[in-house]
């Protein structure tokens, strides 16, 4: 493997673990004892949701439509994106990014509603 990608891998690890460690150290300090129950609640229920409904939804509807899109419209008999067409992944990148904006700004309003309630 190249250097610099491992080199990166571990930047991003370490990166991810350091924010991790930042927002569990400011749940702990910024949110009232009487407050963890329901948000350990929230917080397993939002993994059991997306284990038990979300993620084999996922897997079913991609399976659908590779089964249902011929393989030209998929690009290759593989279901491989067709190295000409880059729409595809910018699709993609769009939709991630709208998703990230708009949870990021769920959790800020329920975050101003918490603190108003406060």
């Amino acid at each position: 493997m190249n250097a610099a990608i491992v080199w990166s891998r571990r930047v991003l690890v370490v990166g991810g673990v350091a924010a991790m460690g930042w927002w569990a150290w400011l749940a702990l300090t910024s949110i009232p004892p009487h407050w963890w129950l329901p948000w350990g609640i929230w917080l397993a229920g939002s993994v059991a949701l997306n284990d038990a409904i979300i993620a084999p939804a996922v897997i079913v509807l991609g399976w659908l439509v590779l089964v249902r899109l011929p393989a030209l419209a998929r690009g290759r008999s593989q279901g491989q994106v067709a190295p000409g067409s880059p729409g595809h992944v910018w699709v993609g990148v769009a939709l991630r990014g709208a998703v990230m904006v708009l949870g990021t700004l769920l959790l800020v309003w329920l975050v101003a509603l918490w603190s108003a309630a406060r």
